[in-house]
């Protein structure tokens, strides 16, 4: 695997899907907010922290963490891509929240923070699709105070997401499967499902007291199948790249089968599609 490119290719589908995110910012926020609870819970965020974001994309959940830490605490909020950023620190502005920053960072290992200056720090949905994951969870360790903790969320296996399920079935029905999952040694959504591998990263990384907890939770929340479908092309960076590849009578062709997927699962009401989501979490030693 060539690291670099990896980042290049997701650097280019990360700002595909930016505007996606901050369009359906609330479709996400909202209905997993069971999710930022526990990952706030496990990485000890309380008035007056200083967290670090990793991974923070249009700022879930940093912006929950700039609210609970307070006046008297921040957080920062980093990220590969610039339109992600871009987004995030707009949001800030625009409500006037003074206590979150955002900037972007070249790798995951090479986040340019001061050694032991945070008393927290998080990681939602971004660690598997990190290619060089030891290099990161060093330099969390490295930039946390000694005691500060460290979570990170993750997605259970694609079977087990309900999105993915679906999504995966309908491109198969119409795409080679190859053009529509990262190359087996590249990384992915799914790509750390494990709690064990999970658990076992940030030990090696030199976490201890490390915990795992999994658990059904929903992943977004739409009005309708044609909106669910909308939503999920729209922010997944590589499906839409994909679509971008295909002439409009085959893009259509997917959408119309999509819609009929989520119709066929969720028969009436909003849509609200749940998945397995994994926790881990680790204390910097003394």
């Amino acid at each position: 695997m060539n690291a670099e490119a990896v980042r290049d290719r997701q650097r280019a589908e990360w700002a595909l899907s930016a505007p996606g995110w901050a369009r359906y910012r609330a479709n996400f926020t909202e209905p997993g907010q069971v999710i930022n609870d526990e990952l706030l819970r496990l990485a000890g965020v309380r008035p007056g922290r200083h967290v670090l974001d990793l991974a923070c994309g249009v700022g879930n959940p940093a912006f929950e963490i700039a609210e609970r830490v307070g006046s008297r605490g921040s957080v920062l909020g980093l990220d590969l891509s610039p339109e992600m950023v871009a987004a995030a620190a707009a949001r800030a502005e625009e409500c006037g929240i003074a206590n979150a920053r955002f900037r972007t960072i070249a790798t995951e290992g090479d986040l340019g923070v001061p050694p032991g200056g945070f008393d927290a720090a998080t990681c939602r949905a971004g660690l598997q699709y990190m290619p060089d994951r030891p290099a990161a969870l060093r330099a969390v360790r490295a930039a946390l105070r000694p005691g500060g903790r460290f979570a990170a969320m993750t997605i259970g296996a694609a079977d087990r997401c309900v999105p993915f399920r679906l999504s995966n079935a309908v491109l198969a029905r119409h795409l080679p499967m190859p053009a529509t999952t990262p190359a087996r040694d590249e990384p992915g959504p799914v790509d750390l499902s494990s709690p064990e591998e999970l658990a076992g990263l940030l030990r090696d990384a030199g976490f201890t007291d490390v915990e795992t907890r999994s658990f059904e939770a929903p992943i977004f929340e739409a009005d309708d199948p044609v909106q669910a479908w909308a939503m999920f092309v729209r922010t997944a960076g590589p499906v839409m790249a994909l679509y971008a590849s295909l002439e409009e009578d085959r893009r259509e062709a997917i959408s119309d089968d999509a819609v009929r997927a989520f119709a066929a699962e969720f028969p009436e009401g909003p849509v609200r599609p749940t998945g397995e989501v994994l926790l881990a979490a680790g204390t910097r030693p003394d």
